[in-house]
């Protein structure tokens, strides 16, 4: 079965920054959470003993603030775009805040499921005989239908490079699980141009990477 691109939907983004050490006051966290909260949907805030802060909510939505790093992240289950303006904007509001200056991306996240429908284990049997081509003679050497498998690959990616995990989800046999990490040498000047990095990602996860399962899952 070729699975339908309409199924495949991004679930979660990260993005985790390094900066210059920032003086993380209380105070200053206080007045951040009380601007940002309503926009972002964060209802509680917790102060870390070491300095910094957590802010969250109960849509899944996280700001934390440490004093060389900053971490945004959000579920999104209406796919990438409901998410990635509040993951970027959040980020981008606590920086400025505190004046980070010169940024340097630790890790962007952006973790999809694929609902490949049809009967179980169907997404197991497109990772193993379609996009990997392992047939069962060949399965059973490594242990036959107690297997599973999936598939890791690397490539440059504007100024840096994704790692891509793509492995049946083993909590439901029906989807796929895809992974896709960015990581970039080089130092950003403003958050702004972190949405690029994640726009990216979600085109290679949404283009590429899509074609191609679909093409293996067609042989």
């Amino acid at each position: 079965m070729t699975p339908d691109p309409e199924l495949l939907r991004a679930e979660f983004i990260g993005l985790t920054v390094r900066h210059g050490p920032l003086d993380l006051e209380r105070e200053r966290i206080a007045v951040l959470f009380s601007d940002v909260g309503p926009r972002y949907g964060f209802d509680r805030l917790e102060m870390a003993a070491e300095g910094g802060a957590g802010m969250s909510g109960e849509e899944g939505a996280e700001l934390v603030l440490r004093p060389e790093q900053t971490t945004s992240c959000a579920v999104t289950r209406l796919g990438y775009h409901e998410g990635i303006d509040r993951v970027t904007g959040a980020l981008a509001d606590a920086l400025e805040c505190f004046e980070a200056g010169l940024l340097s991306v630790e890790d962007i996240t952006l973790v999809a499921s694929w609902d490949c429908g049809g009967a179980p284990e169907s997404a197991r049997r497109i990772v193993a005989d379609g996009v990997l081509g392992i047939d069962e003679e060949r399965a059973e050497l490594l242990g036959g239908e107690d297997l599973s498998m999936g598939l890791r690959l690397w490539r440059e990616l504007g100024l840096g490079s994704v790692e891509c995990a793509l492995e049946p989800m083993h909590s439901d046999p029906e989807r796929l699980y895809i992974r896709l990490v960015y990581s970039q040498p080089d130092p950003v000047i403003e958050a702004g141009s972190l949405r690029e990095c994640a726009d990216a990602m979600n085109d290679f996860l949404h283009g590429p990477l899509s074609a191609f399962v679909r093409a293996r899952a067609r042989r």
